[in-house]
């Protein structure tokens, strides 16, 4: 307590010293300590000439600020106007704005009519120039109050039609470029000791394989039976880390570098079983029961992303502010969900929604307004609480002339993009000690790969034998396993089991093991598919050609083959003969996607073929003739397959009919049960 004294006493005396030497002052303002708003620009007149104006008016510039009394609008014997030092940009920490040069009023009345108070702003974007808003000095509490004065902008001057006395001038955001999202460069979390409690029996890490992998998550030592999950969001877009079911966090932490917006996100956020995921930040959760979690983006988590992006372009800072805290609460607020970011139309939708309720808070008898106030709380009066108002009025005209929109446009692809599961996928799971459960005993969604994806795995590896694996793909009786482990997805349709295996590896953190499953899952077979398989199905356009060398598919989920005339040969060889490819690979495509696609390629270069087999499959091939030879790409629910045959000397060995028939063999080998 002694030391709160001392502190107390030495900011008193600094305020009689400073009230001293500042001549005029009415009221002594302590000092801000750390992490408290800063004081804003004060007036200066010291060298600046006063003009005295009577009844008759008068009209002079001085520093770039024209000044008009119009005639009969002093009653009193004269009016003094002087025009101060200019201010420039100040920031407060609770926003950076800019300050016009301020103008000083003395007369005993308030004048009859307005004197004309104008400013160049040229230099200013016209964003911001229709932000800012008349100021007045408050000597008591030495801060730049927010004035009704009236206030135009028009051919690159501001102008406000003051008539009260006092000191006047302009406040205005200082606006940031619309820009991308930083990358981040957050560092895997460290953990310090990997022991698990007696109840869980492992711990499935998403990024145990995929260093890439924007969610990255290890544990650490438990205390009280209870594991503690480290996650890192390692993207340039937020999550929201959620638990399944009713399950709940035993507790959380944060890492203390948070910014202030993201603090103030978070608070909106969390609940017992979410957590909101921060662009590289780390969050520490507590886990005393089996169970698993989902990094996802969704609407709220992009809606956030856009007010970030947002409160970076009117620079508000990081001192914490109940105006500016309520602002983002009351815009996130006006957002419906959460509900699944579908395409860039979505984003744009949120975009909308921002500038309409901001437009709403521009109206100070809407319900929006009111929810505002509501947020916000009452508060002391001091500088600071006017700075965070005055800074949040602005941003507000900001966002209602249509910052959110052009925001939205700047972000959507990269919010869309990383919507989609990221490489090694974005959840973990802490599977229970002694089994996952019977192999078949888990249910699908059918509709959330993601979910499903770590469901079967926790199944997988949350038996004994596989706690010390460094593969499950090494576990003996492992395909037997697998393929009881998927029994469970017979009661998804084809398009949902296609899209489930298409996506499994990229979603498993061992994707080796993965294609196990991807195999066993009925109706699926393109695993099974080697390229002596494919060499058999293609045979009326391959039949008696040799295996071509140097051709690969990178990735899983991929085949690709050739052959050639001759013996030998390599599809590097400049010189090649006749030789034909073919590629077949999974596909997220669904029948509606299928559709779409067939609707977009009986418009384009290659004809839409006729074929029974297809259309049964749900699928549709195109080809044409070309020079070489003949091109063709088919889709089905969950594959894409191509066949082009090529010759420099005969184009016309082949015929469509024998290329179609190849096509039709692959899709009926990769459909049949």
């Amino acid at each position: 307590m002694r030391s709160i004294r001392v502190r107390m006493t030495r900011r008193a005396a600094a305020c009689v010293t400073a009230a001293a030497l500042v001549l005029g002052l009415a009221a002594c303002v302590p000092e801000p300590q750390d992490g408290e708003a800063r004081r804003d620009p004060a007036p200066s007149f010291a060298d600046a000439r006063t003009t005295q104006v009577d009844e008759r008016g008068d009209r002079w510039s001085a520093a770039h600020v024209s000044i008009d009394v119009p005639r009969d609008a002093v009653r009193a014997n004269a009016a003094n106007i002087t025009v101060g030092d200019p201010l420039g940009e100040a920031d407060s920490g609770i926003a950076r704005e800019l300050f016009g040069t301020p103008v000083r009023i003395e007369t005993p009345t308030v004048l009859s009519q307005p004197a004309s108070l104008s400013w160049d702003v040229s230099d200013l974007s016209s964003a911001a120039a229709s932000a800012a808003t008349a100021v007045r000095w408050d000597r008591d509490l030495r801060v730049w109050r927010p004035s009704p004065d009236p206030v135009s902008v028009e051919d690159g001057r501001l102008t406000v039609a003051a008539t009260e006395p006092g000191i006047v001038s302009w406040a205005a955001p200082v606006l940031q470029t619309i820009a991308d999202a930083e990358d981040q460069d957050a560092a895997a979390p460290s953990c310090t000791d990997a022991a698990l409690p007696s109840w869980a029996g492992a711990f499935a890490d998403p990024d145990a394989a995929r260093p890439e992998s924007a969610i990255a998550a290890c544990r650490e030592a438990h205390r009280d039976d209870v594991l503690t999950v480290r996650t890192v969001n390692r993207d340039d877009t937020a999550r929201v880390l959620t638990l399944d079911g009713d399950e709940a966090f035993d507790w959380v932490t944060r890492d203390s570098s948070l910014t202030a917006f993201w603090q103030t996100a978070a608070g909106l956020v969390d609940d017992d079983g979410t957590v909101l995921l921060p662009p590289g930040a780390e969050v520490a959760t507590g886990i005393d029961e089996a169970g698993r979690a989902s990094a996802r983006i969704d609407t709220r988590t992009a809606a956030l992303d856009l007010l970030s992006a947002f409160s970076a372009h009117v620079s508000f800072g990081e001192v914490s502010d109940r105006h500016v805290s309520a602002l983002v609460e009351t815009l996130s607020g006006c957002v419906a969900g959460p509900a699944p970011l579908a395409d860039a139309a979505s984003v744009t939708a949120l975009g909308l929604t921002l500038t309409a309720c901001a437009q709403d808070l521009t109206d100070p008898d809407s319900d929006a307004s009111g929810t505002l106030s509501e947020n916000a709380g009452a508060g002391e009066e001091s500088a600071a609480d006017t700075q965070g108002e005055r800074a949040v009025a602005a941003a507000i005209r900001v966002a209602a002339a249509g910052a959110f929109d052009e925001i939205a446009a700047a972000r959507s692809e990269a919010l869309i993009a990383a919507s989609a599961s990221p490489l090694g996928g974005a959840s973990w799971a802490v599977l229970p000690s002694g089994g996952g459960g019977d192999l078949g005993s888990w249910t699908p969604t059918c509709t959330d790969a993601e979910s499903d994806a770590s469901a079967l795995y926790a199944v997988l590896a949350g038996r004994p034998e596989a706690a010390e694996a460094s593969s499950l793909a090494d576990l003996p009786g492992w395909r037997t396993d697998a393929a009881d482990a998927v029994a469970p997805l017979a009661s998804c349709s084809p398009d949902e089991r296609a899209r489930f295996a298409a996506q499994l590896p990229d979603l498993w953190p061992d994707p080796d093991a993965a294609l196990a499953p991807v195999e066993a899952l009925a109706g699926l077979g393109l695993a099974l598919l080697s390229c002596e398989d494919l060499f058999t199905l293609t045979a009326p356009v391959s039949g008696g050609f040799h295996t071509l060398r140097g051709i690969s598919a990178s990735g899983t989920g991929r085949v690709a083959c050739g052959w050639s005339a001759e013996e030998g040969r390599s599809i590097d060889d400049a010189d090649l003969p006749s030789y034909v490819q073919v590629w077949v690979s999974h596909e997220n495509a669904d029948a509606d996607e299928v559709t779409r696609r067939r609707t977009e390629a009986s418009a384009g270069e290659l004809g839409l073929q006729e074929s029974d087999v297809l259309d049964a499959a749900g699928g549709f091939v195109v080809g044409a003739y070309v020079p070489t030879g003949l091109e063709l790409e088919s889709w089905l629910p969950g594959y894409r397959i191509a066949v082009t045959t090529t010759s420099g000397d005969d184009p016309a060995q082949w015929r469509m009919s024998e290329a179609i028939a190849a096509v039709e063999a692959i899709a009926t080998a990769l459909t049949d049960d």
